[in-house]
């Protein structure tokens, strides 16, 4: 009887202990001693790695010669990060080693990160890296990649280059989605944005400029310096070939010269208020003097053939002129 009482005692125990390991809380067995099952708390000093450590170099290429490494000590937290992921081994497209090149989609880098990947449907971008941005209501959801020079001694001595995204605009300041490079000099607290596409018509901006005039795609602040600038005119009435046709009628000089003198500048010309508001059109201008010079092509053949028939009409006269001196000479010495 007692050999039995002492065997289900052992059982019962051994019971006990397998569901205390299985479950956060348990009641007791009934035919258990008196226990008191405490729920299982997490305690990063009393876990250590139970698994098995791969020491045996197996594989091919740094997969044999470093094989992967566990930690030896307790680990702080209860999220393991060990010292190596061997993506090398067996065989994988990635290789994150601990110094060197690291490499997604190539197990041979050659630069700190490549990214590599083959371009799959043509109809579809080749998207290799993604930054995603949390929206935020006052926040410029703004994804960023920095390229600094790495002086965090003190706000201003760092300076940087970005480029970035405001992928959704913001509440705030009611910013359009744009694309933007900007850059922060050392000694100064402001970034500047020197280049931008906003989504809005895609407007491209280069400095500080104004973009709130439609009907433009590139906003320049400052000047543009280039060897060549063609302009293309897409309507052929903005340029004035007509003038030259024999249909076309030019404005009488005196009405032209009453025009000028109550306007104070030519038919068809912007003012300067104008062209002080809204700028000038470099096709329309371009092509407006090209009209002004027509005219003005037409005046001097129309003013050249008056003055030929009045260089002939005085040609004529003189010549009249002079036969008549010569027959008063001749009658002159006839008297004589």
């Amino acid at each position: 009887m007692k050999k039995f009482i002492l065997l289900a005692s052992a059982l019962c125990l051994t019971f006990c202990t397998t569901q205390e390991i299985m479950a956060q809380t348990q009641q007791p067995c009934p035919t258990c001693p008196t226990t008191t099952i405490k729920k299982q708390t997490y305690k990063p000093s009393n876990l250590k790695y139970a698994g098995q450590v791969r020491k045996k170099k197996t594989g091919t290429g740094l997969a044999k010669k470093y094989p992967a490494t566990y930690p030896t000590r307790n680990p702080s937290s209860k999220y393991v990060v060990y010292q190596y992921v061997d993506t090398t081994y067996p065989n994988s497209e990635n290789h994150f080693p601990l110094n060197g090149n690291a490499g997604i989609g190539t197990p041979a880098p050659q630069a700190a990160l490549e990214i590599k990947r083959g371009a799959g449907d043509t109809r579809k971008k080749n998207v290799l890296l993604e930054l995603s941005n949390i929206w935020a209501e006052n926040g410029q959801n703004e994804p960023s990649i920095m390229f600094s020079n790495g002086d965090n001694t003190s706000p201003t001595n760092v300076s940087y280059w970005t480029i970035g995204a405001r992928v959704s605009g913001d509440k705030t300041l009611n910013t359009p989605q744009t694309f933007k490079i900007s850059y922060k000099a050392p000694d100064s607290d402001v970034e500047n944005d020197f280049f931008s596409v906003d989504s809005y018509q895609g407007r491209v901006k280069i400095g500080d400029v104004s973009t709130q005039f439609d009907g433009y795609k590139l906003y320049v602040e400052q000047g543009i310096l280039t060897e060549k600038v063609k302009v293309a005119v897409k309507n052929s009435d903005d340029w004035f070939d007509n003038v030259l046709k024999q249909d076309y009628k030019l404005i009488p000089i005196s009405q032209l010269e009453k025009y000028i003198q109550d306007n104070g500048h030519l038919p068809d010309m912007p003012t300067t208020e104008n062209v002080m508001k809204n700028g000038i059109d470099l096709g329309k201008m371009n092509g407006l003097l090209l009209k002004k010079v027509e005219e003005l092509t037409l005046y001097l053949i129309e003013i050249k053939k008056e003055l030929d028939e009045t260089k002939a009409d005085l040609d004529a006269t003189k010549k009249q002129v002079q036969q008549q001196e010569q027959q008063l000479t001749n009658n002159e010495k006839g008297h004589y």
